[in-house]
C-alpha cells in the first residue's frame, strides 16, 4: 500500500492477550493516518487449535484490508482495500509467508512468555455484599466479588444450603481488567432468604489449591431491630454528651485560676 511522501507510517505491533485476555491498544496520536496493526488472540487461554493471527491495514484510522490465519487469504474490508487484497492474494509467497506467521510469530512468543506468566498466580479477595430489593420485595442480591486476581480463569457459583443455584437466577459482569495486569469480576444472585439459610459463594482458581468459599446468612428481624436499636441509641448519646461536653470545656475555660496561697499577704 502506498503512501503520501513527507508522512511517516506507525507501526503498531499488538500481541492481543498473553491467555485468554486482550490488550487493548491506545489511540495514536490523529497526524499518524497509516497504521499496521499486528495481533495474536488466544481466546481460549492457550496457543492450542483456537488461537489465530490478524494482520490488519488502516488509513485515516480506517481498516481497509486484513490478513486473518482462519481464513488464510487477505480480506477487502472497505473499496479501498480491494486492490490490495486483490494483489497480495495473488502472490503465493506472500501468503505462505503470513499463514507461517501464526507459528512462527504468535505461537513462538506465546512459549516464551507462558513460564513467567504461568508462574505469577495471585488469590482472588472474596466479599460478599447483600443488596436489599424494594420494602415490598423480600428478595436480596447477593453480590459476590473477586478482585485482584491473576490469571483471569476463574469459576465462581453460588451455592444455597449445599445445593448450587439455580443458573437462571445468577448473573456475571464481564471479566474487569483493573489495569496491574490483575482483573476482577462480580457474580450476583437473586436470593429469597429464609431465617437457617446459608449461602455459599464457592471459587475455584489456579492460585487456590483447593476451591475456597465465603458464606453469608440472612440477619433475623429481632437481630436486625437490635442493631437498629443500637444504632438510634448511639445517635440520641451523642445528642446529649456533646453538647453536654462543649459546655463544660466553656465553663472550665472562662474559670479564673486563683493564685498560690504563699504569694496572698
Amino acid at each position: 500500500m502506498g503512501s503520501s511522501s513527507g508522512i511517516k507510517a506507525l507501526l503498531v505491533v499488538m500481541v492481543v492477550g498473553v491467555f485468554s485476555t486482550e490488550v487493548q491498544s491506545v489511540e495514536p496520536p490523529e497526524h499518524f493516518v497509516e497504521q499496521v496493526k499486528t495481533e495474536c488472540h488466544f481466546p481460549d487461554g492457550g496457543a492450542g487449535a483456537g488461537a489465530y493471527f490478524l494482520h490488519r491495514y488502516f488509513w485515516g484510522r480506517q481498516e481497509l484490508v486484513r490478513f486473518d490465519s482462519r481464513r488464510g487469504t487477505f480480506q477487502a474490508v472497505t473499496e479501498l482495500g480491494e486492490p490490495d487484497a486483490r494483489l497480495w492474494n495473488s502472490r503465493p509467497e506472500v501468503l505462505e509467508r503470513k499463514r507461517a506467521e501464526l507459528d512462527s510469530f504468535c505461537r513462538h512468543n506465546y512459549a516464551i512468555g507462558e513460564p513467567f506468566a504461568a508462574a505469577r498466580k495471585l488469590k482472588p479477595q472474596l466479599q460478599i455484599t447483600p443488596m436489599d430489593s424494594e420494602p415490598s420485595s423480600h428478595h436480596t442480591l447477593l453480590v459476590c466479588t473477586a478482585a485482584s486476581f491473576f490469571p483471569a480463569k476463574i469459576d465462581i457459583r453460588w451455592l444455597r444450603n449445599g445445593q448450587e443455584e439455580d443458573e437462571s437466577r445468577v448473573v456475571s459482569t464481564e471479566l474487569i481488567r483493573n489495569g496491574d495486569w490483575t482483573f476482577s469480576i462480580q457474580v450476583m444472585l437473586e436470593a429469597l432468604p429464609e431465617r437457617g439459610d446459608v449461602y455459599t459463594c464457592r471459587v475455584e482458581h489456579a492460585s487456590l489449591p483447593d476451591p475456597t468459599s465465603i458464606q453469608w446468612e440472612p440477619q433475623s428481624d429481632s437481630a436486625r431491630s437490635k442493631m437498629w436499636t443500637g444504632v438510634v441509641g448511639l445517635l440520641l448519646g451523642l445528642v446529649f454528651v456533646v453538647p453536654g461536653l462543649a459546655l463544660y470545656l466553656k465553663k472550665k475555660k472562662g474559670t479564673a485560676i486563683p493564685p498560690p496561697a504563699a504569694l496572698i499577704s
